[in-house]
Protein backbone atom coordinates (compact mmCIF):
# COMPACT_ATOMS: atom_id res chain seq x y z
CA UNK A 1 0.00 0.00 0.00
CA UNK A 2 1.06 3.32 -0.87
CA UNK A 3 2.03 6.31 1.28
CA UNK A 4 -1.19 8.67 -0.39
CA UNK A 5 -3.38 5.03 0.52
CA UNK A 6 -2.09 4.74 4.08
CA UNK A 7 -3.43 8.64 4.30
CA UNK A 8 -6.89 8.38 2.99
CA UNK A 9 -10.06 7.92 5.80
CA UNK A 10 -10.97 4.15 6.60
CA UNK A 11 -14.31 4.85 4.71
CA UNK A 12 -12.38 6.18 1.44
CA UNK A 13 -10.09 3.52 1.35
CA UNK A 14 -13.32 0.99 1.87
CA UNK A 15 -15.20 2.77 -0.99
CA UNK A 16 -12.12 2.44 -3.21
CA UNK A 17 -11.93 -1.35 -2.12
CA UNK A 18 -15.81 -1.40 -3.04
CA UNK A 19 -15.44 0.21 -6.83
CA UNK A 20 -12.39 -2.09 -7.46
CA UNK A 21 -14.23 -5.39 -6.38
CA UNK A 22 -17.19 -4.01 -8.86
CA UNK A 23 -15.01 -3.41 -11.31
CA UNK A 24 -13.39 -7.33 -11.46
CA UNK A 25 -16.94 -8.66 -10.54
CA UNK A 26 -18.47 -7.04 -13.72
CA UNK A 27 -15.64 -7.62 -16.14
CA UNK A 28 -15.59 -11.53 -14.89
CA UNK A 29 -19.59 -12.07 -15.44
CA UNK A 30 -20.23 -9.86 -18.21
CA UNK A 31 -20.74 -12.48 -20.55
CA UNK A 32 -24.14 -12.78 -18.56
CA UNK A 33 -25.30 -10.15 -20.08
CA UNK A 34 -27.90 -9.20 -22.33
CA UNK A 35 -29.92 -6.25 -23.81
CA UNK A 36 -32.76 -6.65 -21.18
CA UNK A 37 -30.80 -6.91 -18.56
CA UNK A 38 -28.32 -4.30 -19.36
CA UNK A 39 -31.66 -2.04 -19.87
CA UNK A 40 -33.79 -3.33 -16.22
CA UNK A 41 -30.70 -3.25 -14.18
CA UNK A 42 -29.02 -0.04 -15.35
CA UNK A 43 -32.50 1.91 -15.08
CA UNK A 44 -32.93 0.44 -11.68
CA UNK A 45 -28.91 1.30 -10.59
CA UNK A 46 -29.25 5.25 -12.22
CA UNK A 47 -32.76 5.18 -10.39
CA UNK A 48 -30.56 4.37 -6.97
CA UNK A 49 -28.26 6.91 -8.01
CA UNK A 50 -30.24 9.77 -8.48
CA UNK A 51 -32.14 9.08 -4.79
CA UNK A 52 -28.39 8.36 -2.88
CA UNK A 53 -26.16 10.69 -4.80
CA UNK A 54 -27.11 13.97 -3.35
CA UNK A 55 -23.45 15.64 -4.74
CA UNK A 56 -23.90 14.22 -7.88
CA UNK A 57 -27.59 15.10 -8.86
CA UNK A 58 -27.52 17.98 -7.06
CA UNK A 59 -24.75 19.32 -10.22
CA UNK A 60 -26.72 17.59 -12.75
CA UNK A 61 -29.68 19.50 -11.88
CA UNK A 62 -28.04 22.73 -11.31
CA UNK A 63 -26.09 21.79 -14.90
CA UNK A 64 -29.61 21.50 -16.72
CA UNK A 65 -31.41 24.40 -15.57
CA UNK A 66 -28.38 26.45 -16.77
CA UNK A 67 -28.83 24.77 -20.05
CA UNK A 68 -32.31 24.66 -20.64
CA UNK A 69 -33.53 27.91 -19.00
CA UNK A 70 -37.22 27.59 -20.39
CA UNK A 71 -37.67 24.07 -19.15
CA UNK A 72 -39.63 23.15 -16.12
CA UNK A 73 -38.75 22.42 -13.24
CA UNK A 74 -40.74 19.11 -13.76
CA UNK A 75 -39.34 18.97 -17.17
CA UNK A 76 -35.67 19.24 -16.11
CA UNK A 77 -36.22 16.81 -13.04
CA UNK A 78 -37.17 14.37 -16.03
CA UNK A 79 -34.33 14.74 -17.69
CA UNK A 80 -31.77 14.63 -15.45
CA UNK A 81 -33.36 11.20 -13.97
CA UNK A 82 -33.01 10.02 -17.46
CA UNK A 83 -29.31 11.10 -18.08
CA UNK A 84 -28.55 8.72 -14.36
CA UNK A 85 -30.43 6.08 -16.26
CA UNK A 86 -28.43 6.26 -19.70
CA UNK A 87 -25.25 6.65 -17.66
CA UNK A 88 -26.23 3.42 -15.84
CA UNK A 89 -27.23 1.62 -18.64
CA UNK A 90 -23.95 2.44 -20.84
CA UNK A 91 -21.61 1.28 -17.78
CA UNK A 92 -23.02 -1.74 -17.70
CA UNK A 93 -23.08 -1.96 -21.47
CA UNK A 94 -18.92 -1.28 -21.43
CA UNK A 95 -18.50 -4.48 -19.51
CA UNK A 96 -20.67 -6.19 -21.60
CA UNK A 97 -18.36 -5.89 -24.74
CA UNK A 98 -15.96 -7.77 -23.88
CA UNK A 99 -18.23 -10.64 -24.44
CA UNK A 100 -19.26 -9.39 -27.78
CA UNK A 101 -17.67 -10.39 -31.07
CA UNK A 102 -16.67 -7.85 -34.23
CA UNK A 103 -19.94 -9.05 -36.10
CA UNK A 104 -22.32 -8.47 -33.04
CA UNK A 105 -20.79 -4.76 -32.29
CA UNK A 106 -20.79 -4.25 -36.08
CA UNK A 107 -24.45 -5.20 -36.20
CA UNK A 108 -24.93 -2.86 -33.22
CA UNK A 109 -23.92 0.29 -34.61
CA UNK A 110 -24.63 2.07 -37.93
CA UNK A 111 -21.83 4.36 -39.11
CA UNK A 112 -22.77 7.18 -40.99
CA UNK A 113 -20.23 9.64 -42.45
CA UNK A 114 -17.59 7.48 -43.07
CA UNK A 115 -16.18 9.10 -46.02
CA UNK A 116 -15.49 12.14 -43.65
CA UNK A 117 -12.66 10.45 -42.28
CA UNK A 118 -11.53 8.91 -45.04
CA UNK A 119 -11.07 12.22 -46.67
CA UNK A 120 -9.14 13.48 -43.53
CA UNK A 121 -7.20 10.31 -43.91
CA UNK A 122 -6.24 11.13 -47.05
CA UNK A 123 -4.05 14.25 -46.38
CA UNK A 124 -1.71 11.50 -44.62
CA UNK A 125 -1.43 13.47 -41.46
CA UNK A 126 -3.62 11.40 -39.48
CA UNK A 127 -7.41 12.42 -37.70
CA UNK A 128 -7.75 13.71 -34.44
CA UNK A 129 -11.59 12.60 -33.95
CA UNK A 130 -13.14 14.42 -31.10
CA UNK A 131 -15.96 13.01 -29.07
CA UNK A 132 -17.68 13.29 -25.79
CA UNK A 133 -19.11 11.82 -22.74
CA UNK A 134 -22.64 11.12 -24.67
CA UNK A 135 -24.20 8.20 -26.25
CA UNK A 136 -21.65 5.16 -26.17
CA UNK A 137 -17.96 6.44 -27.08
CA UNK A 138 -16.77 3.48 -26.57
CA UNK A 139 -18.42 1.60 -29.12
CA UNK A 140 -18.22 4.42 -31.51
CA UNK A 141 -13.61 3.32 -31.04
CA UNK A 142 -14.81 -0.21 -31.55
CA UNK A 143 -16.72 0.77 -34.51
CA UNK A 144 -14.17 2.60 -36.50
CA UNK A 145 -11.97 -0.49 -35.60
CA UNK A 146 -13.79 -2.87 -37.37
CA UNK A 147 -14.25 -0.63 -40.26
CA UNK A 148 -10.64 -1.04 -41.07
CA UNK A 149 -8.98 2.12 -39.10
CA UNK A 150 -6.30 1.79 -36.95
CA UNK A 151 -7.23 3.43 -33.70
CA UNK A 152 -5.78 5.37 -30.90
CA UNK A 153 -7.71 7.27 -27.94
CA UNK A 154 -6.08 8.97 -25.03
CA UNK A 155 -7.61 8.29 -21.78
CA UNK A 156 -7.76 9.86 -18.08
CA UNK A 157 -6.84 7.10 -15.54
CA UNK A 158 -8.76 6.37 -12.54
CA UNK A 159 -7.36 7.42 -9.01
CA UNK A 160 -7.28 3.77 -8.31
CA UNK A 161 -4.59 1.94 -10.68
CA UNK A 162 -7.05 -1.64 -10.32
CA UNK A 163 -9.87 0.28 -11.74
CA UNK A 164 -7.37 1.22 -14.45
CA UNK A 165 -5.94 -1.85 -15.30
CA UNK A 166 -9.29 -3.39 -15.83
CA UNK A 167 -10.77 -0.53 -17.66
CA UNK A 168 -8.08 -0.73 -20.15
CA UNK A 169 -8.22 -3.97 -20.81
CA UNK A 170 -11.59 -3.69 -22.02
CA UNK A 171 -10.63 -0.88 -24.19
CA UNK A 172 -7.99 -2.47 -25.70
CA UNK A 173 -9.74 -5.61 -26.36
CA UNK A 174 -11.61 -3.32 -28.67
CA UNK A 175 -8.38 -3.65 -31.10
CA UNK A 176 -7.36 0.18 -29.94
CA UNK A 177 -4.51 1.42 -28.43
CA UNK A 178 -4.64 3.88 -25.12
CA UNK A 179 -2.35 6.47 -24.66
CA UNK A 180 -2.19 7.87 -20.79
CA UNK A 181 -3.64 11.45 -20.73
CA UNK A 182 -0.73 12.56 -17.95
CA UNK A 183 1.72 10.95 -20.49
CA UNK A 184 4.10 13.03 -22.60
CA UNK A 185 2.56 13.04 -26.41
CA UNK A 186 5.23 11.23 -28.44
CA UNK A 187 3.00 8.24 -28.78
CA UNK A 188 -0.19 10.70 -29.95
CA UNK A 189 2.38 12.82 -32.32
CA UNK A 190 3.62 9.40 -33.67
CA UNK A 191 -0.02 7.84 -34.42
CA UNK A 192 -0.83 10.94 -36.13
CA UNK A 193 2.93 10.58 -38.15
CA UNK A 194 1.76 7.19 -39.23
CA UNK A 195 -1.47 8.59 -40.67
CA UNK A 196 -3.94 7.43 -37.43
CA UNK A 197 -6.87 7.78 -36.09
CA UNK A 198 -6.59 9.51 -32.29
CA UNK A 199 -9.40 10.10 -30.51
CA UNK A 200 -9.89 12.46 -27.63
CA UNK A 201 -13.23 13.52 -25.24
CA UNK A 202 -12.31 17.41 -24.62
CA UNK A 203 -15.72 17.84 -22.76
CA UNK A 204 -14.45 17.56 -19.24
CA UNK A 205 -13.40 20.80 -17.30
CA UNK A 206 -9.94 21.20 -17.23
CA UNK A 207 -8.06 23.23 -14.58
CA UNK A 208 -5.14 23.96 -17.19
CA UNK A 209 -7.24 24.88 -20.30
CA UNK A 210 -8.36 27.30 -21.80
CA UNK A 211 -12.18 29.19 -21.20
CA UNK A 212 -14.52 28.87 -24.37
CA UNK A 213 -18.67 29.07 -24.58
CA UNK A 214 -20.41 26.09 -23.96
CA UNK A 215 -24.02 25.98 -23.19
CA UNK A 216 -23.96 29.98 -22.99
CA UNK A 217 -21.19 29.63 -20.07
CA UNK A 218 -17.51 29.65 -20.47
CA UNK A 219 -16.03 26.33 -19.74
CA UNK A 220 -12.78 25.45 -18.93
CA UNK A 221 -11.85 23.33 -21.78
CA UNK A 222 -8.69 20.73 -22.66
CA UNK A 223 -6.73 22.17 -25.61
CA UNK A 224 -4.82 18.82 -26.52
CA UNK A 225 -6.71 18.49 -29.76
CA UNK A 226 -6.48 21.61 -30.78
CA UNK A 227 -2.40 21.59 -29.95
CA UNK A 228 -2.00 18.19 -31.48
CA UNK A 229 -4.12 19.14 -35.29
CA UNK A 230 -2.32 22.69 -35.12
CA UNK A 231 1.32 20.88 -34.84
CA UNK A 232 0.44 17.88 -36.79
CA UNK A 233 -0.96 19.41 -39.85
CA UNK A 234 -3.93 16.38 -38.93
CA UNK A 235 -7.49 17.68 -39.35
CA UNK A 236 -10.29 17.27 -36.86
CA UNK A 237 -13.42 15.18 -37.41
CA UNK A 238 -16.30 15.54 -34.75
CA UNK A 239 -17.77 12.13 -34.19
CA UNK A 240 -20.04 10.55 -31.72
CA UNK A 241 -22.34 7.24 -31.04
CA UNK A 242 -25.97 8.16 -29.71
CA UNK A 243 -28.25 5.25 -28.56
CA UNK A 244 -31.04 5.25 -30.70
CA UNK A 245 -32.49 1.57 -29.30
CA UNK A 246 -32.09 -1.50 -26.88
CA UNK A 247 -28.62 -2.44 -28.78
CA UNK A 248 -28.83 -0.09 -31.05
CA UNK A 249 -26.94 2.42 -31.96
CA UNK A 250 -25.65 5.29 -34.59
CA UNK A 251 -22.28 6.79 -35.05
CA UNK A 252 -22.14 10.09 -36.51
CA UNK A 253 -19.29 11.55 -38.49
CA UNK A 254 -19.25 14.84 -39.48
CA UNK A 255 -17.04 16.96 -41.61
CA UNK A 256 -13.67 18.07 -40.52
CA UNK A 257 -13.74 21.26 -38.46
CA UNK A 258 -12.61 24.09 -41.32
CA UNK A 259 -9.81 26.32 -39.82
CA UNK A 260 -7.14 28.28 -41.55
CA UNK A 261 -4.25 29.17 -38.92
CA UNK A 262 -3.08 32.25 -38.43
CA UNK A 263 0.24 31.88 -36.99
CA UNK A 264 -0.22 32.78 -33.90
CA UNK A 265 -0.64 29.53 -31.46
CA UNK A 266 -2.10 31.10 -28.61
CA UNK A 267 -5.22 32.78 -30.60
CA UNK A 268 -5.43 29.79 -33.15
CA UNK A 269 -5.35 27.39 -29.71
CA UNK A 270 -8.25 29.17 -28.15
CA UNK A 271 -10.29 30.00 -31.73
CA UNK A 272 -10.11 25.75 -32.60
CA UNK A 273 -11.10 24.88 -29.56
CA UNK A 274 -13.81 27.04 -29.45
CA UNK A 275 -14.95 25.47 -32.61
CA UNK A 276 -15.02 21.62 -31.69
CA UNK A 277 -16.84 22.54 -28.06
CA UNK A 278 -19.20 24.19 -30.48
CA UNK A 279 -19.45 20.64 -32.29
CA UNK A 280 -19.92 19.18 -28.96
CA UNK A 281 -22.56 21.03 -28.08
CA UNK A 282 -25.10 20.52 -31.18
CA UNK A 283 -24.45 17.20 -30.85
CA UNK A 284 -25.19 17.05 -27.21
CA UNK A 285 -28.54 19.20 -28.00
CA UNK A 286 -30.03 16.75 -30.07
CA UNK A 287 -29.83 13.66 -27.59
CA UNK A 288 -29.22 16.03 -24.36
CA UNK A 289 -30.22 12.58 -21.72
CA UNK A 290 -27.09 11.21 -23.35
CA UNK A 291 -24.64 13.28 -22.00
CA UNK A 292 -22.31 12.92 -18.68
CA UNK A 293 -24.27 16.35 -17.00
CA UNK A 294 -23.71 15.01 -13.57
CA UNK A 295 -20.14 16.14 -13.85
CA UNK A 296 -18.86 19.37 -12.78
CA UNK A 297 -18.23 20.77 -16.36
CA UNK A 298 -18.30 24.92 -15.34
CA UNK A 299 -16.47 24.03 -12.06
CA UNK A 300 -13.84 26.68 -12.87
CA UNK A 301 -16.43 29.49 -14.48
CA UNK A 302 -15.85 32.39 -12.04
CA UNK A 303 -12.24 32.18 -12.87
CA UNK A 304 -13.03 33.08 -16.93
CA UNK A 305 -12.44 36.32 -17.72
CA UNK A 306 -16.48 37.93 -17.79
CA UNK A 307 -17.57 35.46 -15.97
CA UNK A 308 -19.69 37.87 -14.54
CA UNK A 309 -21.41 39.11 -16.89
Amino acid sequence: MTARARRLPVHKRLIKLAGRVTFWWLSRTASLLRPWSVRVFGNATGWLFFAASKRYRVVALRNLRAAFPVQSDREIDALAREVFRHFSREALQFFRLLSLGKEKIDAMVELVGKEHLDAALSKGKGCVVVTAHYGNFELLARKVVIQGYVANVIARDSDDPGITGITTRIRESGGYRVFDKDQPVIGAFRSLRNNEILGILPDQNESGGVFVDFFGRPAATATGPAVLSLRSGAPIVPAFCARVGDDAYSATVYPPIAFDPTGDEDKDVQELTALLTAAIEREVRRNPSQWLWLHDRWKLTSEAPNAAG
